[in-house]
């Protein structure tokens, strides 16, 4: 018997990805065996409930913590030589990736995008991730931050999937990065190609700037002020991060409008054109 293949993916305060992720495995799984899992905040569960084998609307707020309780739902009701896919809410593949991933899990025990666009970010992401329920299990998987790294500028910071990083690193165990593919890019990390497999649209359900964006923020002296002011922990604690929050916003609303603005773009080529991430790979 082939594994089953579940996935486990978080939406957030807006429905409108549900049913393009979904509309996207259809069509690309074709006869693959698949299960969905899904937390749903903020999102009325009943339209959905045929699409999804499991519905979480517990008003949980970290991520993190939504992926771990997903994983945890699968490895209780699938075999261990099940596939575990981790996606984000606004990703989904536009090619066929199981037989890619299936390949590589004989090789790999573990197949994840790998943003390395994102100030060199080294750690397995969870906007796709491959794995089997037995090795989730084996290591203890978590997608919590944890350990630091330095960035492509010198700063030390975690992200999503740092504990499993540090867990893969310290025992030597290898795993298959995904990387973009784009030939033409919109932003230097989102609206990403992955291995000319998966798409992610990237901040869909947050206001839109990353550590990429900063970098360049950072630039320009003035914004590197109000940047280093804000970042001051005293000040971020006093303020509660109202402070620090506000501050961020303010020096990074161009790039926030921009982005914003070919979201918009973007998400409406995907509602029509099947095709649309052709113009991120190809210069036609």
């Amino acid at each position: 018997m082939k594994p089953m293949i579940h996935i486990a993916t978080v939406h957030w305060q807006d429905a409108t990805w549900v049913d393009i992720q979904c509309r996207y495995f259809a069509k690309c799984l074709g006869n693959t065996a698949y299960r969905l899992y899904a937390f749903l905040n903020g999102i009325d569960p009943q339209p959905h409930r045929g699409k999804f084998a499991y519905i979480s609307t517990e008003p949980i707020v970290a991520h993190i913590t939504k992926l771990n309780l997903l994983a945890d739902e699968i490895c209780r009701v699938g075999h261990p030589e099940d596939i575990i896919i981790f996606i984000d809410g606004d990703a989904f593949p536009i090619e066929n990736f199981v037989p890619f991933v299936t390949e590589q899990l004989k090789i790999f025990p573990l197949v994840a995008i790998q943003r390395l666009e994102n100030e060199g970010d080294p750690q397995p992401h969870p906007c796709f991730c491959a794995t089997t329920i037995k090795f989730w299990q084996e290591i203890q998987g978590d997608w919590s931050k944890g350990p630091k790294w330095r960035t492509n500028t010198g700063i030390m910071r975690s992200d999503t999937g740092g504990v499993l990083w540090e867990k893969l690193t310290r025992t030597g165990i290898a795993w298959k990065p995904i990387l973009r593919s784009n030939t033409v890019n919109l932003h230097p990390l989102w609206f990403g190609v992955y291995g000319d497999l998966i798409y992610h649209h990237g901040a869909a359900f947050r206001t839109p700037y990353c550590s990429v964006d900063i970098a360049l923020a950072r630039k320009c002296w003035w914004r590197r002020l109000i940047l280093d002011i804000a970042d001051i922990r005293a000040i971020s604690r006093l303020r509660g991060g109202w402070f620090q929050n506000a501050a961020y916003s303010f020096v990074m609303k161009p790039t926030i409008t921009k982005t914003l603005a070919d979201s918009r773009m973007i998400l409406a080529e995907i509602q029509s054109n099947e095709n649309f991430y052709l113009r991120f790979v190809s210069n036609g």
